[in-house]
């Protein structure tokens, strides 16, 4: 049977019948078919293509303030009959209950601008690594592109009923520079919502080539630096892994209740200290789905809440959590749409979507290397570190410039910022007017789960002490 034809949204309708049949005081069911293709490319070579198709039903049923998760793929009504059959084998992990919801009915669909035709995807992929292959000093490439489209439809005992059909793409790419006895790597990445047009978006090769030829001018006229650095004028892409990692993170409230404990560590957010100060009166920081071809979009998120702009932290004071309708009951609050799962198999979670520092019309990015006179301008970063709570965290950069009288100066080699959470938000001085997404795979639960996310938004500048 084809994957067409087992979309059968009675399916969902009938699950969630069984479940009140049974005893349920809230069901909900979601059916989800999803095509994808992926490439990769290895200096110019092809090594490896997949493609496929799945369809999964996923059933969650509140019963005797037990939730329940059940999943099965390729359903038929038989297999829908007997996976509920099993519940009864399940056991019981801790009582728990949902906050009351508004009942939604909704059917939206993301056009594809380009639509992805047999080998497009591929030939678009291998133009723009032919032209990234022109430069002579690259070492190493290697890299890879995806492209899927999600059909969903949900249903859940409160009668809404919500249909939604969006296509993303994304791609990685990775390349070794070589300057003499020097090699330095960097990686590309980058997701959107769309057709083949999201891919073309990217811009990889020549934001690839731009990158490799300032690590190139890095490692041949790099200087190092010994010293303490007062000033920090951070580009998007360096702010983006700190909201992500020491502000988003932190800001789930299944994390803030200690469930990720095992798994991901703790928050120094805690149920006792909601509504500290986090940063200076220059910090907005926000979490929002609804930002139209980001690679973290969605209306609905997977419990069928309405998906709003979250403001985790306003004016450096901490103001809301990322919430799905369990954690909710337990604050006291609304659920505001956070929740989503990788694929209708897995349970949703507590999950970022496209994380903010929300941008200053009134400062450019001149104005904030002006103003902190001497000092550094870490524009990418190598890789980071964070602490379990999220306390404490380190970003090393990769492209970093001097700053020498207000002006932008010479690359340097080796420069790492180290700090804790707080110190690096409170010492914000100045935030610039740029708005820029970069694009990340988030990783949460067990089994893992892996969610394509956006991050960035403005430049800062940041004055320590």
């Amino acid at each position: 049977m084809s994957a067409k034809a087992q979309f059968d949204t009675g399916l969902v309708s009938r699950a969630v019948a069984l479940a009140l049949k049974d005893g349920a005081t809230y069901a909900d069911s979601t059916l989800e078919h999803t095509r994808m293709e992926g490439y990769s490319l290895r200096d110019g070579i092809l090594e490896a293509a997949a493609s496929g198709e799945d369809v999964i039903l996923r059933v969650r049923i509140l019963k005797n303030r037990y939730l329940y998760t059940l999943s099965i793929n390729w359903p038929t009504g038989e297999r829908l009959s007997g996976m509920l059959g099993n519940l009864k084998g399940f056991r019981e992990q801790g009582q728990t209950s949902i906050d009351p919801e508004g009942t939604y009915k909704s059917n939206y669909r993301i056009p594809e601008k380009e639509a992805m035709s047999d080998g497009a995807l591929l030939r678009s992929f291998t133009k723009e690594d032919s032209d990234i292959a022109k430069v002579k000093y690259l070492k190493f490439r290697y890299g890879g592109v995806d492209y899927e489209k999600v059909h969903r439809y949900f249903e859940n005992s409160e009668g809404s009923s919500i249909e939604s059909s969006i296509p993303k793409t994304s791609v990685f790419y990775s390349i070794v520079v070589d300057a003499g006895s020097n090699t330095r790597q960097y990686i590309f990445q980058h997701g959107a919502t769309g057709g083949l047009e999201g891919f073309e978006r990217s811009g990889l090769s020549e934001k690839v080539k731009d990158k490799a030829k300032s690590m190139k001018e890095v490692m041949e006229k790099g200087v190092n630096i010994n010293k303490r650095m007062k000033n920090v004028v951070i580009a998007p892409e360096i702010t983006g892994i700190a909201v992500h990692e020491s502000i988003g993170h932190p800001s789930e409230a299944d994390r803030v209740l200690g469930r990720e404990a095992a798994q991901a560590g703790l928050s120094y957010l805690t149920k006792d200290n909601l509504g500290m100060r986090i940063g200076s009166e220059a910090v907005t920081i926000c979490d929002d789905p609804t930002i139209k071809g980001s690679a973290g979009f969605y209306l609905y998120d997977d419990e069928g809440v309405k998906a709003r702009k979250r403001i985790l932290v306003k004016d450096g004071i901490q103001n809301e959590l990322l919430q799905n309708r369990e954690t909710a009951a337990v604050f006291g609050t609304r659920s505001n749409g956070s929740a989503r799962s990788s694929d209708a198999g897995k349970e949703p979670l507590i999950r970022m979507a496209n994380t903010y520092l929300e941008p200053d019309r009134r400062n450019s990015l001149d104005d904030l290397i002006a103003e902190a006179r001497n000092g550094v301008y870490v524009k990418s970063f190598t890789e980071w570190n964070i602490d379990d709570t999220r306390s404490f965290s380190k970003y090393q950069g990769n492209e970093v410039y001097l700053i020498e009288n207000g002006k932008l100066g010479k690359p340097v080699k080796n420069f790492a910022l180290e700090t804790t959470t707080l110190n690096f938000w409170n010492s914000v001085k100045m935030v610039g007017d740029e708005f820029e997404l970069v694009y990340g795979r988030c990783g949460k639960g067990e089994p893992m789960q892996d969610a394509p996310t956006n991050m960035g938004g403005a430049s800062a500048l940041l004055t320590f002490k």
